[in-house]
């Protein structure tokens, strides 16, 4: 695996060097002699660059005690090898788990035109709301296989969950009577349309001091064109009078706008969130992996948002910070996090989010999926709940997204920084994985970005941003 991984973004020149984690900023020279130093020896390399840049000597004393530190030594690729990878499956699958989502509703009262529970479950319309029963059977569960010395805490899903506002109450009271009585926290958050909130689910919500999510398109005419309701209506005015519910208690909200085909102007968007109030705003494009539809990102929609991110949003972003203030819309907080740590782990983890744990989701009907995304996709069952998840079929999800994918994420140079493509896009109908190059392409870009933004924003992202030299 190659040393460093060269690359241009806005006005800048970075080199990413693989075995340290460390983004560097250089010169439009020290880019040149890097990139002949790829496919040159070291003295044709420098033979080359002085015919290119004769007052630039300076340059070559540099790259050499880069040398000198083992910079150009290949790097071994960071992914974990079968005896560790399989360790890492085996504890994760013989401990505690403290959190679950509750899809307590499949069905929605809107008929979102890129929803993929539309496209991506077997069994349609829906299947109906979870009922009292199994609700509290799975909060039980949940209690049986916490760390008991942890919080534990449940996401409610759907569909749109406030369509079964009875269990939900019914979940909160049994959590908090659980929780107190073995001396842990209970939290709760819950992704919503928000069409359905009335003060006593708002007061709920701030008396359990729930995560918000918040599903908003953007202005009326964009919303409303994207979200009507079952009978063809618009829903902009129930969604945000639901939400203005919220923040008018104080209730931190966290928008997630979807965005689809053709790609919207995305400043445009953060700044229609910004006025409206929200804490923080989740831009998402529309990405149906097993039955793409006409609602999808194109390729060209991929270039679009990414052209609008890197001429518009990040002087946007940087703007705000260089104010005092925090941007509503921050999609690079991980690398910025990744950038700032002082040692990176030789090995990337092989479980790279919850799927399958953390993350499980249990539907109306009782049965277990990898997450939320996965409900309803019968080929991705694993198991129900009056006998628990089956731990052998978890297992055999992580074998086989690793299968499709380690062979790519051993040979990127990103793939320290990323941990590989989310299972869900990537997962196919039929129960397989199949990697997708353009997710790959996509995240890399936006790596690099990422980089160039807090290169941009000096001070007061020095400990996250990239180094120069």
């Amino acid at each position: 695996m190659t040393a460093y991984h060269l690359f241009r973004e806005g006005d800048a020149s970075f080199v990413y060097h693989l075995a340290s984690g460390r983004f560097i900023r250089v010169s439009p020279a020290a880019y040149d002699l890097l990139a002949l130093r790829e496919n040159l020896t070291a003295k044709e390399a420098e033979s080359q660059f002085l015919l290119r840049h004769p007052d630039e000597t300076g340059v070559l004393n540099d790259v050499a005690a880069l040398e000198a530190e083992g910079f150009f030594e290949p790097e071994e690729p960071p992914v974990k090898d079968d005896a560790e990878f399989e360790d890492e499956l085996e504890k994760r699958f013989s401990g505690p788990c403290n959190t679950l989502v509750l899809t307590v509703a499949s069905g929605c009262n809107l008929a979102c035109r890129y929803c993929y529970c539309g496209v991506c479950r077997d069994e349609l319309p829906d299947k109906g709301l979870m009922p009292e029963e199994t609700a509290l059977r799975a909060v039980d569960r949940l209690f049986a296989a916490a760390d008991p010395k942890v919080g534990v805490r449940i996401t409610f899903f759907g569909g749109e969950p406030l369509l079964n506002k009875a269990v939900i109450k019914r979940v909160v009271a049994r959590c908090n009577e659980l929780a107190a009585a073995r001396g842990q926290k209970a939290g709760y958050s819950i992704t919503t349309n928000a069409t359905l909130m009335d003060d006593e689910t708002v007061d709920l919500i701030i008396a359990n001091n729930f995560g918000l999510m918040v599903s908003l398109d953007g202005p009326q005419p964009l919303h409303d064109g994207q979200c009507p309701t079952r009978a063809g209506g618009g829903s902009f005015a129930l969604a945000s009078a639901g939400i203005r519910k919220l923040l008018t208690r104080g209730a931190r909200v966290t928008a997630r706008c979807t965005m689809s085909h053709p790609a919207p102007d995305a400043l445009e968007l953060i700044r229609f969130f910004s006025d409206f109030g929200v804490s923080r705003v989740v831009l998402g494009p529309v990405y149906n992996p097993t039955f793409p539809s006409a609602c999808d990102f194109t390729e060209e929609d991929d270039r679009s948002f990414r052209r609008c991110v890197g001429e518009k949003v990040i002087p946007w972003m940087a703007a705000e910070r260089a104010a005092g203030r925090t941007p509503i819309y921050d999609p690079f907080e991980e690398i910025g996090e990744f950038q700032g740590e002082e040692q990176h782990p030789e090995k990337v983890p092989a479980l790279r989010c919850g799927a399958c744990h953390g993350a499980m989701a249990v539907a109306p009907d009782g049965t277990f999926y990898p997450c939320h995304r996965f409900v309803g996709m019968e080929k991705w069952s694993l198991g129900r709940l009056e006998d628990g998840p089956d731990t052998s079929r978890c297992k055999a999800f992580w074998r086989a997204y690793r299968a499709a994918t380690k062979e790519t994420c051993a040979g990127c140079w990103a793939y320290r920084v990323c941990g590989g493509p989310c299972p869900w896009e990537v997962a196919r109908a039929n129960g397989t994985f199949a990697m997708v190059q353009r997710l790959c392409k996509d995240t890399c870009a936006w790596v690099q970005q990422g980089v160039y933004y807090f290169d941009m924003v000096g001070e007061a992202g020095q400990k996250k941003g990239a180094q120069n030299t």
